[in-house]
């Protein structure tokens, strides 16, 4: 359960993430620099199975995870057995380009996972999405339109309609869609701390972290704040590595 956005900047973008769990999971490890296929990057780490659900890496590519909660009929068969999605992101993390993301999805056996929505950035190009129904896999060049992404395993529609009306009520006050707005739609209560506001709130469930990825001409940085983004009880974590020249 996910809400996601981002802005393109020159020389790079910013990437926005709420993750919504349940409160029966293990809490997330902080978010680290690692490496992968001698490819540097950082990504939070998922307490239950060791996955993640953002990450970027030194050549400014970076990959968020929603799960598809709109294909849960087509995986009812509750005998069958997948993997974490999450570790799907961290197979994919080292690749450089969205054309070397695209190739490897589209030869990958994706029926060991459950349905998600894989979003792709890259400096100086329109998002990519990937979309895992089940059944197909659906990839689209230009996801610009979609955005921002939402996931809810409760009432999705309205959870839909209820961030995406707030969204067009704070595009329509502002000049034009910047940093700030995202952050304010990420924190927002809007209408109320529940299950349809951007910061969720549930009995069984909340907001439980926030990632914001910056991608500029020189360096990567990702800031963590693990929890609520209304909560300030916590400090954000920090950490940046400097962006690779070549991405090739």
């Amino acid at each position: 359960m996910c809400t996601v956005s981002w802005i393109h900047e020159e020389g790079g973008y910013q990437l926005f993430s709420n993750r919504d769990e349940k409160h029966t999971r293990h809490p997330a490890l902080p978010p680290s620099a690692r490496e992968q296929r001698g490819v540097r990057f950082i990504a939070p780490i998922d307490g239950d199975q060791g996955g993640s659900w953002i990450g970027v890496n030194q050549f400014g590519l970076s990959l968020c995870l929603l799960n598809r909660y709109q294909d849960k009929a087509v995986t009812s068969d509750t005998a069958l057995s997948y993997a974490s999605r999450g570790l799907l992101l961290i197979e994919l993390i080292d690749c450089r380009t969205q054309g070397q993301v695209r190739i490897r999805i589209e030869h990958l056996d994706l029926t060991r996972f459950r349905p998600f929505t894989l979003l792709v950035l890259e400096p100086g190009h329109p998002a990519l999405l990937i979309h895992w129904t089940r059944r197909d896999r659906l990839i689209v060049n230009d996801g610009e339109a979609e955005m921002p992404l939402i996931s809810s395993s409760h009432d999705l529609p309205g959870v839909i309609s209820s961030r995406r009306q707030l969204f067009r009520c704070l595009m329509s006050a502002a000049d034009n869609v910047d940093a700030n707005l995202l952050h304010t739609f990420h924190s927002s209560h809007f209408p109320a701390a529940s299950a349809y506001s951007t910061c969720m709130h549930r009995d069984d469930a909340h907001t439980v972290s926030f990632s914001r990825a910056c991608v500029s001409r020189d360096k990567v940085e990702f800031f963590y704040h693990p929890n609520s983004p209304c909560s300030v009880e916590q400090a954000e974590n920090n950490l940046e590595i400097a962006l690779a020249k070549e991405p090739v």
